[in-house]
């Protein structure tokens, strides 16, 4: 049977690793190229994927901002949505994803980043710094040492 401390160090550290490459790939979404979009249109999506009707009571629904957008790249078009990377964002009313979308109607401008291999993989907004992924990677990456120095102690 495997010790308990060496099990959990090893989950610790691929969690560590895992979580790091997350960080390490936002990193190189924050260096793609930008490109000026146009919304073609907006839509709000209801999440509701419970089978079951007692799930449904005890889970609130989620409503979805989508943005659907199109732009150029060296002379080819290209359409995607805010969904292809970061994911919708989602919301927990109508009201508040109508509002999120209310920035970006159909016609407007907005920059996205895309990849240069595959141009219908964008993601637009500001550039950040994924700081949720790193210091998860961070806290891992301490579990993991801590309990190999309970195995060791």
């Amino acid at each position: 049977m495997p010790d308990l401390t060496l099990l959990i160090a090893f989950a610790c550290g691929a969690g560590a690793v895992l979580a790091a490459r997350g960080a390490w790939r936002r990193r190189a979404v924050n260096r793609w190229p930008t490109a000026r979009a146009r919304v073609e249109h907006t839509e709000v999506q209801v999440v509701d994927d419970h089978h079951r009707r007692a799930d449904r009571d005890d889970h609130p629904r989620r409503f979805l901002a989508r943005v659907h957008y199109r732009f150029e790249v060296e002379g080819d078009e290209y359409r995607s949505d805010n969904g292809r990377f970061d994911g919708v964002p989602d919301f927990p009313n109508r009201e508040a994803a109508e509002a999120f979308l209310a920035r970006t109607p159909p016609g407007s401008r907005l920059t996205v980043r895309y990849d240069p291999a595959s141009p219908e993989l964008t993601q637009h907004g500001e550039y950040r710094l994924p700081t949720a992924r790193l210091g998860l990677a961070a806290f891992l990456a301490v579990a993991s040492i801590g309990a190999l120095w309970l195995r060791i102690g």
